[in-house]
């Protein structure tokens, strides 16, 4: 139900294809404190628990001012590819029979200019923060504190009683739906590690904050979001507040997977409040 200082809106972008963003206050605040504490618990773990972990590396690469030139470039390519392809396969997505098999197709087509850049350059998946040493501690400490930052979610947003029904949803989507939201961290994590090894995590974190949020705009404007520019740069603004912590997170941690996790479960308590 909307009312008048309240709006739900859906997306058929693909970078928001498996979640629903509300414009309102009280989602602001789920937003902000189930991520704060999903983080905020993950990296007190890791802190304490530090053997279970894997072992950090240093973050350098050999000229990283030419490696993040080619990575903006990379990412402007993927955002390119992802708008056109939204427009080419809309209607085909949403086919019953193969709608997800075209999903996937997009998925690569997307995220190649990624994958082209990390073979051209012969570097590895470590550059993009994912490693997948202590693979099952990642998973078990992602559901861990998937879970909860979602019951946080859901509290807030006053569903907490409805938090057994909520699990039943997680699956929503496939796993494509899934994937998608893992392959935006891979991004992230891609683009931070080489910002990174150029000028340090500090404002690092703050460019690619701003990308990854000012990439959402034309989302936000679209039919689907019905925001208009100044709503737009409202939301891409108090979204970069929490895209800076993740960064902080993954940088710390060095890992996405983790990341990847939480980011589901977030995305799926946002849908199951607003839908």
């Amino acid at each position: 139900m909307q009312s008048k200082n309240k709006s739900v809106v859906r997306s058929g972008r693909l970078w928001s294809d498996c979640a629903v963003v509300e414009v309102s206050l009280n989602f602001e605040i789920a937003v902000y404190l189930s991520w704060i504490l999903g983080v905020g618990l993950f990296l007190l773990v890791i802190q304490f628990l530090s053997a279970k972990w894997h072992a950090l590396e240093p973050i350098r690469l050999e000229r990283p001012g030419r490696e993040v030139l080619w990575a903006l470039a990379a990412v402007v390519l993927l955002v390119g590819i992802s708008v056109a392809t939204d427009n080419l396969f809309g209607t085909w997505k949403r086919h019953p029979s193969f709608g997800r098999l075209v999903y996937f197709g997009q998925l690569l087509l997307v995220y190649s200019p990624i994958f082209a850049l990390l073979l051209w350059r012969r570097q590895g998946l470590k550059t993009c923060f994912l490693r997948f040493d202590k693979l099952p501690v990642k998973i078990l400490l992602g559901l861990g504190v998937a879970l909860i930052a979602s019951f946080i979610f859901l509290l807030v947003r006053g569903r907490a009683g409805a938090f057994p029904e909520f699990l039943t949803t997680l699956g929503k989507g496939g796993v494509v739906a899934m994937l998608q939201t893992f392959m935006e961290g891979f991004a992230i994590g891609f683009l931070l590690y080489r910002l990174g090894a150029w000028i340090g995590i500090g404002w690092s974190s703050v460019v690619v904050a701003f990308l990854f949020m000012a990439a959402h705009i034309p989302n936000y404007t679209s039919g689907a979001f019905h925001l208009s520019l100044p709503g737009a740069l409202l939301a891409a603004l108090a979204h970069a507040g929490i895209a800076g912590l993740i960064l902080g997170g993954v940088w710390k941690s060095q890992d996405i997977i983790v990341f990847g996790v939480l980011h589901w479960f977030i995305n799926r308590a946002s849908d199951f409040t607003t839908s």
